[in-house]
């Protein structure tokens, strides 16, 4: 004859194989045994399930007993999770589970009863359970419960990343808001004449590139007089050094003088603009610069990031290899 503890266990060995073969769930026939149930953003809760001398079926939730038209719900919502009797009675005392890692107590006179900030009450939650992490890090994990454990860990711990990033989201918004409002006052006055301002240099562009033209005629000009007046003077001073021909030396540096290059500017002191030089480098080959610029820094980190996205889409071209890298997720 079967006993009533033999699906329980057989669930318990091997949990893989519930819902099929000799452990089909069939609606109405809980097993006799122990499981437990948690509601998404709660705490695991034992239960337990036995049939009465009565043929009859009872069951406990945390210890309370469970009304009987709930059991067959509350049964097909366990029936995956089965617990040894020493998780039941661990959890039923109050003592937690061995996977699970405890919740760290809330600090004591917090908010003096009220209830907490919920920045404050969530840095507490997060404060806990990171000194009780780092403390199990220390140790390497031996066991498939210190392994579930740790999943389990990572997962409320991402929870609570989660929900910092909603709590500073909503308490961020009003401020965006604000800033929008006060950014689209200030467009027109800070973008528009900025704009207006970059269109009237660029209009000055051809006017100024013909002074600079017609400047440049002007040394050349004025250079070729320097010139001609700095072989006279020195002519004549060959010659002897008369007082034209300290006339002529003068009026040859002077000469110099004017044939220096003044740069063609428009405006005035605090407003000026004029024409200036910058170096804008300009590709011809492409094949020889990538070969000249091959071992710089910059390209090295480049090639590195193109290669983590041909790698991602499963694409290799000539030079790199897919390498399979084994990660927990």
């Amino acid at each position: 004859m079967q006993n009533d503890w033999d699906k329980w266990q057989a669930a318990l060995a091997d949990p893989s194989k519930i819902g099929t073969g000799k452990l089909t769930i069939h609606p109405g026939e809980p097993w006799t045994g122990y499981f437990r149930v948690r509601r998404k953003g709660g705490d695991w809760e034992p239960v337990q399930f036995w049939r009465g001398a009565d043929g009859d079926w009872y069951a406990t939730r945390s210890g309370r007993p469970v009304d009987r038209e709930q059991i067959e719900d509350l049964f097909l919502w366990a029936v995956k999770q089965p617990i040894s009797e020493e998780a039941f009675d661990r959890a039923k005392a109050g003592n937690g589970w061995a996977d699970e890692p405890e919740r760290p107590a809330a600090s004591i006179g917090h908010n003096s009863g009220a209830e907490a900030d919920e920045y404050e009450a969530l840095r507490i939650e997060w404060l806990g359970e990171r000194e009780q992490a780092l403390a199990f890090l220390k140790k390497p994990i031996a066991s498939k419960e210190e392994a579930d454990k740790a999943a389990i860990w990572a997962r409320r711990l991402k929870d609570i990343a989660n929900r910092a990033d909603k709590l500073h989201a909503d308490e961020k918004a009003p401020v965006l808001v604000k800033a929008r409002k006060i950014d689209s006052k200030w467009r027109e006055l800070r973008e528009e004449p900025e704009g207006l301002q970059k269109l009237l240099k660029r209009h000055q562009l051809a006017w100024l590139q013909e002074q600079d033209r017609i400047e440049k005629e002007r040394v050349r000009a004025a250079a070729a007089e320097a010139e001609r007046l700095r072989r006279e003077a020195e002519e004549t001073l060959s010659k002897a050094k008369t007082p034209e021909a300290g006339e002529k030396l003068a009026a040859a540096k002077e000469a110099e003088r004017e044939a220096e290059y003044r740069r063609p500017q428009a405006g005035r002191t605090g407003a000026k603009t004029s024409l200036r030089t910058r170096r804008v480098g300009r590709i011809v080959d492409h094949d020889t610069f990538l070969a000249s610029i091959k071992h710089s820094q910059e390209i090295k980190d480049a090639a590195d990031k193109a290669c983590a996205r041909l790698a991602k889409a499963n694409v290799a071209v000539p030079g790199m290899e897919i390498v399979e890298e084994r990660t927990v997720v």
